[in-house]
């Protein structure tokens, strides 16, 4: 309730992880509908009669990624925050990461000679210079916000306690396909 669609945290994502702006729909502006091959986090629009809301997709960094297991050669991993990352020197280009991902995450870059698995990593680059996600330093409403997942179920759940009636009272991603890292 707190994002406004602004997309800057798409800008960013891109910014910091060199990859192009998507503007495959929009001529002018990095404007992508949907998770791809060179976006890693999207802002989706949701109306219902006058009311309008907005949801960040990206990676969900499950408690227990079903991408890892599918992945034979260990190219998909857990690693340190929680963070399932993607190491380009053992994949085999199998995308069984994408059939297996129940959120319909990683993204194959299908028209590349050297294609990569495409998902979000939470800036880990940038985690360890010190920094917290692009996305989440940009936000101008903390609509995404970044820290331990105990810590940001404790900021959830206060948020729903001081205004019942903007929320449901439920955090998704508590318990949610096992327990995920990335709450709503």
């Amino acid at each position: 309730t707190l994002c406004i669609g602004c997309k800057t945290c798409v800008v960013a994502c891109h910014k910091a992880n060199d990859l192009e702006p998507d503007t495959r729909t929009d001529d002018l502006h990095d404007a992508p509908l949907s998770l791809n091959d060179q976006t890693k986090n999207i802002i989706k629009l949701y109306k219902e009669g006058d009311r309008v809301s907005y949801m960040k997709q990206q990676c969900m960094h499950c408690v227990d990624p079903a991408c890892v297991g599918a992945c034979m050669i260990g190219a998909l991993q857990k690693r340190e925050y929680g963070i399932v990352t993607w190491d380009s020197n053992r994949c085999i280009g199998c995308r069984y990461c994408q059939v297996a991902c129940p959120y319909n995450i990683p993204k194959f870059q299908w028209a590349s000679a050297a294609p990569k698995i495409v998902k979000c990593e939470l800036c880990n680059h940038r985690l360890a210079e010190g920094k917290i996600p692009a996305c989440c330093e940009v936000c101008p409403r903390q609509a995404v916000i970044y820290g331990k997942r105990d810590e940001l179920l404790a900021e959830a759940k206060r948020r729903i306690a001081e205004n019942p009636g903007r929320y449901v009272d439920k955090v998704y991603g508590e318990e949610d396909g096992g327990g995920t890292q990335v709450l709503y």
